[in-house]
């Protein structure tokens, strides 16, 4: 039994001597532990921080590339339309064009009508008058 009472006693005196167990040591040990746990949490609480600041970005992110998405699809809608439109505008154009060579034909015809019938009266009147 005293071998194993020198043997604990010679194996706290080793690591008294390594670690510098001393009771001053032990306090400033303990103060000096202390403020590395109280570092280690102020950072644990930025790193949380920083990770709930990251989320939020991408889920920003996350919202603003499908607002993009949603206008890019309504730009696409409208240019189309108006592609649709432009296309009808020109068939329109083409419409009234023939619409308006067709009644200027008509006009015309309509003079040149009226013309013959004038002559044709003009030259029954003066038969007329002529034969009596």
């Amino acid at each position: 039994m005293v071998m194993k009472r020198s043997r604990i006693a010679y194996s706290d005196e080793v690591r008294n001597e390594l670690l510098g167990d001393d009771g001053n040591s032990s306090e400033n040990q303990r103060a000096h532990l202390l403020d590395n746990t109280e570092r280690l949490e102020r950072s644990s609480r930025r790193l949380e921080a920083g990770y709930q600041i990251a989320v939020e970005t991408e889920q920003i992110g996350q919202e603003m590339l499908e607002n993009l998405s949603h206008d890019r699809e309504k730009i696409q809608r409208a240019r189309e339309r108006l592609r649709e439109t432009d296309a009808n505008l020109g068939k329109s154009s083409r419409i009234l064009t023939g619409m308006l060579r067709r009644i200027i034909q008509n006009r015309i015809l309509i003079v040149v009508l009226a013309v013959i019938v004038i002559f044709t009266t003009m030259m029954a009147i003066y038969f007329s008058v002529r034969g009596r």
